[in-house]
């Protein structure tokens, strides 16, 4: 893209950010790029705000800096606030360097977890938030399927075949990353060029907003019946992902290894065209067998062969777990690479594999898991730990700074001081940081604000353990004697005072007269008051198990009211706003379809993706790893889920005999199946419920 091309582009964003009027009185002005580094200038020039950047991701972020703190402005997933003065507020002039050439974002899960079901309005407005947050480098799945769809055809598989092959669309995240196939599928016929003329839209607006797209590399993934088509060939079994079949892996040094790879990069190129340079593809995620493999020539043809495409190509490669292997790394040409280290809040791989021997690396946060929403992070973590490793001398090539997350749209408070924190070099305090923050966010600063941000950000936002995630609702688990967790990978305890976060919501309640008015506001009252919630009904659950143990009926019936009482508030609490809603998740889903066969499968996708996951065998470990606290769902599967579960105990006390286990698969499987509706629209009082709360917060 030429630079009048990405001026109109930021001119563009600018209007669709504060609208045409104020659009007019701000000028856009290109500097020249020093060592890699994006930099960005504001100034008030004769009354105008003149904004000077070395790209559009370095402009977009000047602009929304310009927003944030001299116009009190908030941009985020869970409310927004913007109050654009005219004139507008004079700047004198400043520059902001960022010390990162890479600004990435998103993980493979996110696709499914969050943006399974989006449509161009929801893409259009998440690649503004990206460039005004000053991302230039982006994990782009949408429409990949098409390039396997043709890759299999053209070496000989019917067109049947190959959509037998595709997931559906909430699980394209795990087919890509090579650890499973079919599920969700197949897809209807139209499905594929129609996700691929939403997947130009969305790498021209990109581009021209100064974001890289990452496409997908070809590592070797083949069907599982690959061997049986194609004789000559000896692909290796990957075992299975949580007893789903992963594809079959065929190395380089096989015959058609070549062919395929070669189809694979002409296909994906002929659909998307090549001014994409960026690879992602991660052998061996999550297990996959390297047994007889020499896997530093793997890494070196899997690499060869990109290049041989792309000259240009970097290939992207996740840190998780073991991977990339030691030996890949050794097969590697490093100045072609690039690796993300997905969990650095909490497990960073740099520090225990020497900065990956001199391959370029992105510090990335996960911060969520499976999309679960709950209060969660370690903000002054988050502060201190990003100058320092720009400090470290052991932190090698580090080269930038991501995002990771598997699900979005939770905790924007941790995003927005990421995202800060790619113009800064020196840690922020943390105290003024909140206070611009909640001025931002809410409008105004109010002292019980503040008070309820301080109890925050010395409890739920001062994790220092190292989970996977917020401490999950006990509301979204499936019914047992001892739950800990409710998915299989999930926090065990409590790393807070519960008491500061009950606190938090009756301060935050205080100031609802006030700043009723503020979106942001609102969402982080409902958000704190359901955590709150969540926390009390836990407590709840140990007492009338406690009861059941000891037989001791009255107290049985008193707890088990106590809980589903905090269960029908949740699900009424959750109904007044929109990100809470079941529903919404359930209609975009079957939005997209066209007939009614495709609005139910898709509706299937939504619905398994957040409760059992996978068939019977693989939901043993996965069942509700991305359990939402949604209105809706809570009302329509954990409330009857656990009603069932209270009435089956309730008996064995009153007969004091142990009854038939429940099989929960078969009840949450039948759930999968409806395709009944729900609101899409908050519904609710906020003022009445909050009060009708307040006096069981204690």
């Amino acid at each position: 893209m030429n630079a009048s091309q990405d001026t109109n582009a930021m001119y563009d964003l600018i209007r669709r950010v504060i609208g045409e009027k104020y659009s007019q009185e701000v000028d856009i002005r290109w500097l020249k790029q020093i060592d890699d580094r994006d930099a960005f200038e504001l100034e008030t020039v004769k009354g105008r705000l003149v904004i000077r950047g070395t790209s559009g991701s370095a402009i977009a972020s000047g602009f929304y800096w310009y927003l944030k703190y001299e116009c009190n402005s908030h941009i985020s997933w869970c409310g927004d606030h913007i109050d654009v003065p005219l004139p507008l507020p004079v700047v004198s002039l400043f520059r902001q360097e960022t010390p990162y050439k890479y600004r990435y974002n998103l993980n493979y899960c996110t696709y499914s977890y969050s943006m399974a079901f989006w449509d161009w309005e929801r893409w259009e407005r998440e690649i503004d938030w990206m460039a005004l947050n000053g991302i230039n480098l982006v994990l782009s799945l949408v429409g990949h399927e098409e390039v396997w769809r043709r890759l299999l055809t053209r070496i000989g598989y019917s067109d049947e075949q190959s959509k037998q092959f595709i997931c559906g669309p909430a699980f394209f995240a795990w087919q890509w990353m090579q650890n499973m196939t079919s599920w969700g599928g197949p897809l209807p016929d139209w499905w594929f060029q129609e996700r691929v003329k939403l997947a130009r839209k969305i790498h021209e607006r990109m581009m021209s907003l100064g974001i890289i797209p990452i496409l997908q590399g070809y590592s070797g993934m083949v069907p599982v019946d690959f061997k049986l088509k194609f004789t000559e060939t000896d692909p290796v079994d990957q075992g299975k992902w949580c007893e789903f079949d992963r594809p079959s892996l065929l190395l380089p040094t096989d015959s058609m290894y070549k062919e395929v790879a070669s189809i694979f990069y002409e296909e994906q190129k002929a659909i998307f065209g090549e001014d994409f340079h960026f690879y992602s593809t991660d052998p061996f995620h999550e297990g996959g067998s390297t047994e007889g493999i020499d896997v530093t020539a793997y890494a070196q043809e899997v690499q060869r062969t990109m290049m041989d495409a792309d000259p240009h190509a970097i290939w992207v490669l996740q840190a998780w777990h073991d991977n990339p292997k030691e030996a890949l790394l050794q097969g590697l040409d490093k100045s072609h690479a690039l690796i993300l280290d997905l969990w650095c809040e909490s497990n960073p791989a740099w520090k225990q594999r020497e900065a990956f021997q001199g391959t370029p690396w992105v510090w990335c946060m996960i911060q969520n898991y499976g999309g679960k929403n709950g209060l969660f992070g370690n903000l002054d973590l988050i502060a201190n730990e990003l100058p320092a490793v720009l400090e470290n001398p052991q932190s090698g090539q580090l080269a930038g700074i991501g995002l990771a997350m598997e699900g979005i749209e939770t905790n924007p408070v941790m995003y927005d001081l990421v995202t800060d924190m790619v113009w800064r070099n020196e840690a922020p305090d943390m105290k003024a940081w909140l206070a611009m923050y909640i001025r931002r966010r809410y409008g105004k600063w109010l002292p019980e604000a503040s008070e309820a941000w301080s109890l925050l950000h010395g409890s739920v936002y001062n994790c220092n353990t190292m989970q996977q995630g917020a401490t999950e609702s006990i509301i979204c688990a499936r019914p047992a004697e001892d739950i800990t967790n409710v998915s299989t990978w999930g926090p065990t305890g409590y790393y807070y005072d519960q008491s500061h976060v009950r606190e938090a919501s009756k301060k935050l309640f205080d100031c609802y007269e006030e700043l009723k008015s503020s979106d942001g506001y609102l969402y982080d009252l409902v958000d704190v008051t359901r955590q709150a919630i969540a926390d009390l009904a836990r407590d709840a659950y140990h007492q009338f198990m406690s009861a059941f143990r000891s037989k001791e009926i009255t107290l049985f019936e008193k707890w088990t009211e106590c809980f589903l009482q905090f269960v029908r508030l949740q699900d009424k609490l959750l109904s007044t706003r929109k990100e809470f809603l079941l529903g919404r998740w359930i209609a975009d889903a079957r939005e997209l379809g066209r007939s009614e066969e495709d609005k139910n499968l898709f509706e299937f996708n939504a619905r398994t993706l957040i409760t059992v996951w996978g068939p019977e065998q693989s939901q043993l470990s996965l069942h509700d790893y991305s359990h939402r606290e949604w209105a809706g769902l809570i009302a329509d599967f954990y409330y009857p889920r656990w009603t069932m579960y209270i009435e089956s105990l309730k008996h064995e006390i009153n007969d004091n005999k142990e009854i038939e286990p429940i099989d929960w698969y078969e009840w949450e499987y039948q759930w999968t199946q409806s395709t009944h509706t729900f609101h899409v629209i908050s519904t609710g009082n906020l003022d009445e419920i909050m009060n009708e709360i307040i006096p069981l917060l204690g």
